[in-house]
């Protein structure tokens, strides 16, 4: 169920495709769509991110994610840093469009943020991490670039306490009856 999330990674180019393909003089209903769609988008990552049961697999899936929007989020900051300078140098309202921009990114961000999130509680309530840890995963989930290396080593953690279970599971099925 985890891999439906995958889209999270593609929608930020899925919905750049629908804008651009629109026809110019009626942008403003593919916005809309673009918008209701990715609501629906963050209810479901939420939804889905809470009641998975494999929490490596939705680690593994988040890290696939922000790997798959780096160009993504290349392009977008370059271009929202152009149109902002040029708006604001030609004519002065560049950076109206700022906000605007800041919650378009926020809002891909989310996608990522939320199951990473859960998956980082997940790993403590479980025992699996220190408190320190914890608080590193949870504080630095929240800043560019370093998210996608604390992705990789939350899916770390994750593989590693597998590990660890199935050597606890191994090691008792070693104990041999006289053990007891």
């Amino acid at each position: 169920m985890e891999y439906i999330l995958l889209i999270n990674g593609l929608s930020p180019y899925l919905y750049y495709l629908v804008i651009m393909l629109s026809q110019k003089y009626s942008r403003a209903i593919p916005y809309k769509i673009c918008l209701i769609f990715f609501l629906i988008q963050l209810v479901v990552t939420v939804i889905l991110s809470i009641i998975c049961k494999d929490k490596k697999r939705l680690a593994k899936v988040t890290m696939i994610n922000k790997f798959v929007q780096i160009p993504y989020y290349v392009f977008f900051f370059l271009a929202a840093a152009a149109f902002v300078i040029l708006g604001t140098v030609l004519g002065g309202i560049g950076i109206l469009f700022l906000p605007l921009f800041v919650a378009v990114d926020f809002g891909v961000f989310l996608s990522t943020l939320i199951p990473e999130e859960i998956c980082t509680i997940n790993l403590r309530s479980g025992k699996h991490i220190t408190t320190g840890k914890f608080l590193l995963y949870l504080a630095g989930n929240a800043f560019y670039v370093v998210d996608i290396v604390l992705s990789v080593l939350i899916y770390r953690e994750y593989k590693r306490a597998q590990g660890l279970e199935y050597s606890k599971i191994k090691s008792y099925s070693n104990v041999s009856e006289t053990d007891i």
